[in-house]
């Protein structure tokens, strides 16, 4: 076995970024134990090993051996993730400002997740502040609103009026409020001027994830590169209205994601009607993720997608409100899913998930339309759908690729069978999903593997 050829070594790491030339200590040209041929895996292998364990390894690592320890020390990469989420995080500066020096000049990925109750944060974010230029992702989930103005007004401290703090590297942003509460009194986001001076100019962020009481204002120039909006309601966000969502959201002209993630249980607005009077054109958009009813109903109804693909309305929520899914929530999601496709007509993909229509005969013209002229893909999950949506079908409809079904307890084998055979499914053209069914045995599996292809559970 050949010895090692110590030497300077060049790490090139992500990004395009070179690191500086790091000498190898010489603590590692003294790695040679013969009972293992592991231990003679060169300096890069070692570090490339060690870049692929949790977060939470470097300090676990420097405890094994001296030479880890220095493996450790000459591998910056290891030191680019920081997660700050307990008491003693936040008070260790020291602590803090040894990984920020080790990590070199690298991008950095920041957890910042504040305890309950917990307020001293300006030994962390004082030293923070002066990496922005270093952010790749930043993350900060808090237990209050006012404790994301804090966070955010003190990253701006450092900001220069006239150059702004620059988040050149900054790729994703989120801000989650755990509690979302506390919402009295607060500053509607035209005079929460922090977002523009925490992280502007940012010329590489393309994913922002924010709650609806926190969403940047229309002018505000973190919106130009974004093309993936994700926004978090609370419960007590009532009084927002559907219009100031729209008014950001048509500030995107880039947008391909939105996700509007809510716990409301109806329709603040009657926007499901074609003729509400604001229509939001979105030219790139390609997915929407909404929670109905609610306000992510409202403002999907209110987008002209051109180019949308793939569409989920998800019923779930983690209470049981009493008054959800009342005869006029049923009304509206099944108005919305019928006028969909007239603002968006290439929609290839619908997930309907925990979603319960009233009239059978809503599931019925889902299969028996053309609406969704080019739908191929078709999730349920969670639904009161019956046979009934299988057994009356028709010449007309989507040509299905794929059909999945979850928790669907209304249905039966037979039903799917005879749906396959009416429309004359072939294994090479149809896909079929079937999970938490319990009208579908195996011998109805056995029987539907014959005729199309099964994907397993």
């Amino acid at each position: 076995m050949c010895d090692i050829p110590w030497r300077q070594v060049t790490m090139t790491v992500g990004f395009g970024v070179r690191t500086a030339d790091y000498v190898i200590p010489p603590t590692l040209r003294r790695f040679h134990i013969p009972q293992t041929s592991v231990m003679y895996f060169p300096f890069e292998v070692w570090s490339h090993i060690f870049c692929l364990l949790p977060n939470e390894s470097p300090m676990q690592l420097m405890r094994v051996s001296r030479a880890w320890r220095d493996i450790a020390n000459a591998t910056p990469q290891l030191w680019t993730g920081l997660h700050i989420c307990h008491p003693h995080q936040f008070v260790d500066s020291a602590g803090l400002l040894r990984r920020l020096e080790k990590s070199g000049e690298l991008p950095l990925d920041v957890l910042i997740k504040v305890p309950i109750g917990f307020t001293e944060l300006w030994p962390t974010l004082a030293l923070l502040r002066d990496h922005v230029r270093r952010f790749r992702i930043l993350n900060i989930d808090v237990p209050t609103y006012d404790m994301v103005d804090t966070i955010l007004t003190l990253i701006a401290l450092s900001a220069d009026l006239s150059n702004g703090n620059p988040a050149p590297l900054l790729e994703e942003l989120r801000i989650a409020i755990d509690n979302m509460v506390d919402t009295e009194d607060m500053p509607a986001s035209e005079e929460q001027p922090y977002f523009e001076h925490a992280f502007h100019p940012s010329p590489r962020l393309r994913n922002l994830t924010v709650s609806s009481l926190r969403v940047p204002p229309p002018l505000s120039k973190l919106l130009s590169t974004v093309v993936a909006l994700t926004i978090i309601s609370g419960p007590d966000d009532i009084s927002l209205s559907v219009e100031s969502t729209l008014d950001t959201i048509a500030a995107i002209p880039h947008l391909e994601s939105l996700k509007y993630s809510g716990y409301e249980v109806f329709s603040y607005q009657d926007t499901h009607s074609l003729d509400y009077p604001r229509v939001v054109s979105l030219p790139h958009l390609e997915v929407a993720n909404v929670t109905v009813p609610g306000r992510g109903l409202d403002i999907l109804q209110c987008l002209r997608a051109p180019t949308l693909r793939s569409v989920r309305l998800d019923g779930w929520r983690t209470e049981d409100y009493a008054e959800r899914w009342n005869d006029d929530d049923y009304t509206d999601v099944s108005a919305s899913l019928r006028r969909l496709p007239q603002r968006a007509p290439c929609i290839q993909k619908l997930d309907l998930h925990c979603i319960d229509f009233l009239r059978a005969e809503t599931y019925n013209w889902l299969f028996n339309q053309n609406d969704f002229a080019h739908l191929e893909e078709l999730r349920i999950e969670g639904s009161t759908i019956t046979d009934t949506a299988f057994t009356q079908i028709s010449t007309r409809g989507p040509r299905l690729r794929r059909l999945e079904l979850r928790g669907c307890e209304n249905i039966t084998g037979s039903a799917l069978v005879a749906y396959i055979d009416a429309r004359k499914l072939s294994g090479n053209d149809f896909r079929l999903s079937v999970s938490r069914c319990p009208g579908v045995g195996d011998e109805h599996l056995a029987q539907l593997s014959c005729l199309v292809t099964v994907e397993e559970s």
